[in-house]
């Protein structure tokens, strides 16, 4: 037989390519095909809540970015039914989704509009769903919003009149309250700021569901990259999305709190150990994306679950699925990127 014919050769380049994504430790995404009418670039998907028997998807801006909190503002809907047959390879894609209007922002106080630069998580307990808003990097505050979801005539509708504020700390560029969610036994929001890598890591907050109460600060495990978005389990175990783009690498690994970081992120994360060692501006060069976990709030350090595929992709939702996650990207209004909905099994 010889063994450099065309079909040979293609062996030998899979197998190689195989070894080598095991050896970096990434599992396979499963993508999910989008209805054509929500896959665009312009939703901008900045959070996703799995509730009853369908997954919720946010929408940064709404479809609307031009009108703030003053036009209309939509979310969306998926059947996890339908997702599952996709998981499985039944159906090619998710065909019918519905829309879920939202109500009452343009009442929302001029406090809130006039910072307003889109929402980033959502969350959901019965049928009351919380928003988290991202601020202008000028205002030192962001918000989050309670509104009560009707699931039968696809409405949301917001209650202007009780929100809450949560203090930036510290001040990093482009960063918010990226991340939300309950935690049952505390029956409390947690809420946790996108950058947590200061010495003692991060700062989060509990967070009254009434949003009357004083949301209480607590601390956020030390963790590099982006936590873009955090969901808990019904026994507080917390699963993080994990997410480095390269183009914040000044914002976040080289700024007045952290350089130099390359041999720190090697020990830390193994998944990166080969690649910074071959090339030391590799995270200058490229992205990386993780699931990270917590065994509850109080815990001193984030675990990896998994990393995966981070090419082209901001992935900023998680909500848990099956055996694993579901994922989704901003693809933030460039054709540079993509609008991916995805399942991870861990």
């Amino acid at each position: 037989m010889k063994f450099n014919t065309p079909i040979i050769r293609i062996f030998i380049i899979l197998a190689s390519l195989l070894t080598q994504h095991t050896a970096f430790g990434q599992n396979t995404l499963k993508i999910i095909p989008l209805p054509t009418a929500i896959s665009g670039v312009n939703e901008e998907f900045s959070g996703m809540a799995s509730w009853k028997n369908r997954i919720y998807l946010l929408p940064q801006y709404g479809d609307h970015k031009e009108t703030g909190l003053n036009g209309d503002f939509n979310l969306y809907s998926i059947g996890k039914d339908s997702v599952g047959r996709v998981v499985d390879g039944i159906d090619t894609s998710v065909t019918k989704f519905r829309t879920i209007k939202v109500t009452g922002l343009d009442k929302l106080p001029d406090s809130v509009k006039r910072y307003y630069q889109g929402f980033e998580a959502i969350t959901i307990i019965n049928k009351t769903v919380f928003l988290s808003i991202e601020t202008e990097d000028s205002y030192a505050y962001c918000f989050v919003l309670k509104g009560t979801l009707n699931d039968v005539t696809n409405q949301i509708v917001i209650d202007p009149f009780n929100f809450t504020s949560l203090a930036r700390r510290p001040f990093i560029s482009n960063a918010g309250f990226e991340s939300l969610t309950y935690l049952p036994d505390e029956n409390k929001l947690i809420a946790c700021y996108e950058f947590n890598a200061s010495a003692n890591g991060g700062t989060g907050y509990l967070i009254d569901t009434a949003l009357k109460a004083v949301p209480v600060p607590v601390q956020t495990p030390f963790l590099y990259f982006r936590l873009t978005d955090i969901v808990a389990t019904g026994n507080n175990e917390i699963f993080g999305l994990n997410y480095h783009w390269n183009g914040d690498y000044n914002t976040y690994l080289n700024n007045n709190i952290l350089s130099n970081q390359e041999s720190n992120i090697q020990a830390a994360i193994p998944d990166l150990r080969d690649s910074i060692a071959q090339n030391k501006s590799y995270l200058q060069q490229r992205p990386f994306a993780r699931i990270v976990k917590l065994k509850n709030y109080k815990d001193k350090q984030w675990t990896q679950v998994v990393s995966f595929d981070a090419f082209k992709n901001n992935w900023e939702g998680i909500a848990l699925f099956r055996k694993g996650a579901l994922v989704i990207t901003d693809a933030n209004r460039s054709g540079k990127q993509l609008t991916t909905f995805a399942y991870i099994e861990f």
